[in-house]
């Protein structure tokens, strides 16, 4: 049977707690850049997913990759797959104008913004949208219409266009109904997922 010294195990201890002791410190004197690789989570939201038809200036085709850039109306440039049902891809130009159709799903966030930040949101976004908001697909709608009996809710960019309905067919999406009125404004993302149809 080995017994190892008294003296031996308290030195071994007091530097195990002097390398402890050092890591933190350098772990709380780390910079910033460091530490920015912590990104915020963002507020649960609620997703639904939407198709969308829009008539958009094409940037490139890729048929080999079956890829097509193009440019949204508002000016945001996406880069989408296209699916194996369009047979027509090597019809478009690049440079061209053309009708798209895409999958994608909206996310919807901060539910229940309303009162004067509401009007202050939707005049912002009307008189001058954020380009880094166009770029990352985030949006600023105005709820105009809540049906708990069909459990859909109606909104309305903040600088006008169709009115788009959502159906709620989860119970956390029912749920999210029942919380909002119309007027509220909500705060969210788009995330555009592949084309399903491209015509001139």
């Amino acid at each position: 049977m080995t017994i190892r010294s008294t003296k031996w195990t308290e030195g071994k201890l007091a530097a195990g707690f002097s390398t402890f002791a050092a890591v933190l410190a350098i772990g709380v004197g780390l910079p910033l850049q460091a530490s920015a690789q912590i990104q915020a989570v963002p507020r649960e939201g609620v997703s639904f997913n939407d198709t969308v038809t829009a008539r958009v200036t094409v940037e490139t085709v890729d048929t080999d990759n079956r890829t097509v850039a193009f440019n949204l109306p508002n000016g945001r440039l996406v880069l989408l797959p296209v699916a194996s049902s369009v047979t027509n891809l090597a019809t478009i130009d690049d440079g061209s104008l053309a009708n798209v159709t895409y999958t994608e799903v909206v996310t919807m966030l901060n539910l229940r913004q309303k009162g004067p930040g509401s009007k202050e949101a939707r005049r912002d976004q009307m008189s001058k949208p954020d380009p880094t908001e166009v770029a990352t697909g985030r949006f600023t709608l105005t709820v105009v219409g809540v049906d708990l009996a069909k459990n859909t809710v109606s909104v309305i960019s903040g600088d006008g266009g169709p009115v788009r309905t959502y159906a709620a067919n989860s119970i956390a999406k029912q749920d999210m109904l029942k919380k909002i009125k119309v007027g509220d404004v909500v705060i969210g993302m788009t995330t555009p997922l592949m084309i399903t149809s491209i015509t001139k």
